[in-house]
């Protein structure tokens, strides 16, 4: 009987460490944690019209509309989160995945296509030898009529099998709905199109980047000056050549133009405040959080979206006293808070951007 008690109680002393600790520590938390807050908030609803329509969802309903709101007619509704995507030139197509799938949406007529099923180079458990498309770094052509995507077979790999020698490049067309094969392999860890043929940056056996064309027959080195920008007079020789690239959101965020250049983002140090402000005049203050990992501030104002016409401005929050996403209007300072889970798709290339340079490893806005 004495064995057992014993036994009791040290059980009852082993469960009884965790939760000493968890509640130290969530003590500790309690105690150290501030959160960040937008400091008098009062949002308002008010019209908010972009210069030009543009692709958004709500949720997992893709619309098209010049504003964002619920009541929009739904172009389609997605199996899941559009994990990525690349609106055409034109602005009248959009290629989206979700839930492992690429979709090409037509806005006129309103056409819905399951293109291919897509998965990831960055998945930890791959199955070795499976072919599959790759669902990133895809390139729309000029003209809006083609999507070109990539390839590729899983294989043993330290980290993502980037410059993959077994990578493929296809091309969708939109008008027959065929697929069919560019260029193998396709070793490229960026690619562009030129009037009349195809850009990418391969790796070299040395592990240096090459840029190299291929013109529908053969493949050639682009010369270049090491570490140097590459000129368009350097790509074609023979022809006065108009590079072409739609830079998908992930490689528009990392060229650090998501911010309106009307809108600044100004970090008060001594009174522990971020403002967003245009001109003279803050529209939108936070106050300085604190927790286990630092300090920060709970907009996230550095992803933001600027609409079409560059009035207004969508970006998301996890304050205290808001979690969601926020229309900013920066004419008048005004902000709305807008539908849960909302998100705009906008275009973004080498056109509607013309500044951009060239390199060894591809093409990137400037």
């Amino acid at each position: 009987m004495a064995r057992g008690r014993r036994m009791f109680i040290f059980i009852g002393a082993v469960l009884l460490v965790p939760a000493v600790l968890l509640g130290a520590l969530w003590l500790l938390w309690s105690r150290s944690n501030i959160p960040s807050k937008i400091v008098d908030f009062r949002p308002t609803t008010f019209e908010a019209k972009a210069a030009t329509g543009f692709f958004y969802s709500v949720g997992n309903q893709l619309k098209f509309g010049d504003e964002i709101s619920v009541l929009s007619p739904t172009l389609a509704v997605m199996p899941g989160k559009v994990a990525y995507f690349l609106v055409s030139p034109d602005s009248g197509k959009i290629a989206a995945v979700a839930s492992g799938k690429l979709f090409v949406v037509i806005r006129t007529p309103l056409t819905i296509r399951q293109v291919v099923s897509v998965d990831s180079i960055f998945r930890e458990q791959k199955p070795l030898g499976r072919q599959f498309f790759r669902d990133f770094e895809m390139q729309w052509s000029r003209d809006s009529k083609t999507l070109y995507l990539i390839k590729d077979e899983f294989y043993e790999t330290k980290g993502a099998q980037l410059f993959s020698d077994k990578a493929e490049l296809w091309r969708y067309d939109v008008n027959t709905q065929q697929l069919a094969m560019v260029l193998k392999p396709f070793p490229a860890g960026d690619f562009f199109l030129g009037q009349t043929g195809i850009y990418f940056s391969a790796a070299t056996p040395s592990g240096d980047l090459q840029l190299k064309y291929f013109d529908s027959e053969h493949t050639r080195d682009v010369i270049a000056s090491d570490g140097a920008d590459i000129s368009v007079g350097q790509l074609n020789p023979k022809l006065h050549e108009s590079p072409f690239s739609s830079f998908d959101s992930i490689r528009w965020r990392n060229s650090g133009h998501y911010v309106p250049r009307q809108l600044s983002i100004v970090i008060d140090e001594a009174n522990g405040l971020e403002k967003l402000e245009v001109g003279n005049s803050a529209y939108l203050v936070f106050t300085r959080g604190e927790g286990l990992k630092g300090s920060y501030y709970c907009d996230q104002a550095q992803q933001g979206d600027s609409l079409p016409g560059d009035r207004y401005f969508v970006f998301s929050t996890y304050c205290d006293n808001f979690e969601g996403e926020m229309l900013l209007d920066m004419d008048t300072g005004k902000y709305e808070r807008l539908p849960k889970d909302s998100r705009v798709f906008l275009t973004f290339n080498t056109e509607s951007y013309p500044h951009y340079r060239i390199t060894i490893s591809g093409i990137e806005a400037e």
